[in-house]
């Protein structure tokens, strides 16, 4: 397949050249944006989900957004899916809300810091050993982030898309998609220095 759109069509002619093509190109993708939300045991089904209801829909797909961009929206439903279905997910709420920023009370008036952030470090075996507590802190700290936060986070530091891109796949504005992912970013930075300062979650 030479481009997007000859790709997009021979999956909407059911062309398995193209289906098969799509799945090389996408699948790794959609099980690593799925991991952090439904974890590793789930990742794997919701790329396969994300597949099966993309293949169902594909010819109404009508190229408004990239197809990475459709299939990561698809993969974020089918994750919230499934973690309602194993009773995990967090109920949606403040949709849209500021929360204010977590480390705010970090800076003095003038916006320098009062206590600045502490410098990591991996020179140690014992560093090195709580390597997947972070992981799993994280992943914690992913699911407790308001829905819309993590759904921005997600989309742009995991599947790697752009604000447009994140905008259009959450029918946002690109200016509420930049502070959806400030205060997220901020939110788990101050779970990072917490965790890296007393070395728990």
């Amino acid at each position: 397949m030479d481009n997007e759109q000859e790709l997009i069509s021979g999956m909407q002619r059911g062309d398995p050249h193209a289906l098969e093509a799509a799945i090389r190109a996408h699948h790794h993708f959609l099980v690593l944006m799925a991991t952090p939300l439904a974890g590793p045991e789930l990742a794997k089904d919701v790329a396969q989900e994300t597949w099966i209801k993309a293949f169902a829909a594909i010819g109404q797909f009508q190229g408004r957004s990239k197809l990475r961009t459709w299939l990561a929206r698809i993969a974020l439903n089918e994750a919230r899916a499934m973690l309602r279905k194993a009773k995990r997910e967090v109920a949606w709420d403040a949709w849209g809300a500021d929360g204010g920023s977590p480390i705010e009370g970090r800076f003095n008036r003038d916006g320098t810091w009062t206590r600045p952030p502490i410098r990591w470090h991996h020179d140690s075996p014992e560093a090195l050993l709580t390597e997947e507590e972070l992981y799993q802190c994280i992943r914690q700290h992913l699911h407790k982030l308001p829905r819309d936060q993590q759904s921005v986070v997600m989309l742009r530091e995991v599947a790697g898309l752009d604000f447009s891109e994140i905008a259009q796949s959450l029918k946002l504005a690109e200016g509420n998609v930049r502070v959806l992912l400030h205060r997220g970013r901020q939110r788990l930075h101050a779970m990072l220095e917490h965790f890296e300062e007393v070395g728990t979650c």
